[in-house]
C-alpha cells in the first residue's frame, strides 16, 4: 500500500512539475485512475499526462483513464 503511495506522490509531483496542476493520481494494483481538469483533455496534454504516469508508476498504458473533474456548480 505505501509503495503505491510513493508512485500516486511521485506522479503528482513530476506532473505538477511540468506544470499539470489541480491532477489527481490514484493506483491500484494493476490500473491507474488520472483525474485532470478540463483545459487538459486536449490530445496533446493527454498523451504528455499518459506519459509521465507510465513513467512513475508500474502500470501500463492500456490500464491508465484519465477523466474530466467535474467541475461544482
Amino acid at each position: 500500500m505505501t509503495d503505491l503511495a510513493e508512485q500516486e506522490e511521485a506522479a503528482e509531483l513530476l506532473l505538477d512539475a511540468k506544470g499539470f496542476e489541480n491532477v489527481v493520481v490514484n493506483l491500484t494494483n494493476d490500473s491507474a485512475d488520472v483525474i485532470v481538469p478540463q483545459e487538459y483533455m486536449a490530445d496533446d496534454k493527454r498523451a504528455q499526462i499518459e506519459d509521465i504516469v507510465k513513467r512513475k508508476t508500474e502500470v501500463g498504458a492500456e490500464n491508465i483513464v484519465i477523466t474530466l473533474m467535474k467541475l461544482e456548480e
